[in-house]
């Protein structure tokens, strides 16, 4: 079986590198809030009821947390299946995406016979799309979805609300839906501001999880904004009932709460990836990419990114080879961006493998 989304620790302990330290997932450090570790262990007793099937209290939530209405969200067992549902509900024929990109769009879209073409996010450009370049693509060709990530990953890049309006009205003239993976986008600094939600846009839908920001990957929560009820009454259609499990449930009910983890986690992650974009652009053959997120692209030069991550393996460090990004290639790795001691861990395993520029 193809492994589309990089290292699979659960291998590494199975051949009995327990202690390997995982930077090729993008996880919170800070780990799942101990806030909803509590209330989960009193609430064993809920197991006996099904969830709402509509989740009325959970959608409120997030619908509050967004500062938008309870009709605007859809719940899901993750993210992916948020994605799965939105393309069943809309069978776009033409997709445009942008890319290097998280690599389950393509097998998503290629679960609706969909036909797929990439808009290169160019390395010239520090991978962020030009703006001019992308509206031409679309005005030039009947796209049914332009589909994207923001901020990006693998690049950490993250577009700017003034270009993405400039896409939106290229789009809308072109009848073309747009969709947009927001999974991210809580690591951004005042990202509230800067969300394509805030356009409550009808041709627009976002996709969020809980997974990386809250850490609990385990639980499989994601949910999506619209502003198309005939999208939203048919993506409901298509979900099977109860995909939420109550912990998951009642996750997404507590953590949008906990206002002192979420508040350490943004303080955190504005230090440490500027820390790590820092420390890393010291290295002689190494590039670092900028990054608005918890994780960062780097360029090498003195070594393949399939020879540096089995060489972090023996040194107990899963990295993420990304050469199987589309338009990558094997000079390119991704690196979580974790705590600081964990990360003065990764800094001197690669400064035994790749030289400092001092």
């Amino acid at each position: 079986m193809k492994d589309l989304h990089g290292g699979n620790i659960y291998k590494f302990q199975r051949e009995g590198k327990n202690d390997i330290l995982d930077y090729s997932s993008n996880i919170n450090p800070l780990g799942v809030p101990q806030k909803f570790i509590n209330i989960a262990k009193e609430s064993f007793d809920k197991l006996v009821n099904y969830p709402d099937p509509y989740y009325i209290d959970l959608r409120k939530k997030i619908a509050e947390f967004n500062s938008l209405d309870l009709s605007n969200i859809i719940v899901g067992n993750g993210a992916t299946e948020i994605l799965f549902l939105y393309l069943k509900a809309l069978k776009p024929k033409k997709v445009l995406i942008l890319a290097p990109c998280f690599a389950e769009y393509e097998r998503a879209l290629k679960s609706v016979s969909a036909e797929i073409t990439y808009f290169e996010l160019k390395e010239s450009d520090n991978f962020y799309p030009n703006i001019e370049n992308l509206k031409k693509e679309i005005e030039t060709n009947n796209y049914d979805l332009l589909l994207f990530c923001n901020p990006n990953n693998p690049t950490g890049q993250f577009i700017k609300l003034e270009d993405i309006k400039e896409i939106v009205v290229a789009c809308e003239n072109k009848n073309t839906k747009i969709f947009v993976d927001e999974a991210f986008i809580e690591f951004i600094e005042n990202w509230q501001e800067k969300t394509v939600s805030l356009f409550k846009n009808k041709n627009i839908f976002i996709m969020r999880a809980f997974t990386k920001f809250f850490a609990i990957p385990g639980l499989r929560l994601g949910y999506g904004i619209g502003f198309d009820d005939e999208i939203l009454n048919k993506m409901w259609d298509e979900k099977e009932p109860w995909t939420v499990n109550t912990f998951a449930n009642l996750a997404g009910l507590v953590m949008l709460d906990d206002k002192e983890y979420i508040e350490k986690s943004e303080k955190w992650i504005l230090e440490e990836k500027k820390f790590m974009y820092k420390e890393l652009s010291e290295f002689q053959y190494l590039k670092a990419y900028r990054t608005e997120c918890n994780f960062i692209l780097l360029k090498i030069q003195n070594i393949s990114s399939a020879s540096l991550r089995d060489k972090m393996i023996e040194k107990n460090i899963l990295i993420r080879d990304a050469s199987n990004f589309k338009f990558l290639d094997y000079h390119f790795v991704r690196l979580a961006i974790k705590d600081r001691e964990s990360n003065i861990k990764v800094l001197e395993a690669l400064a035994d493998i790749i030289e400092y520029r001092g």
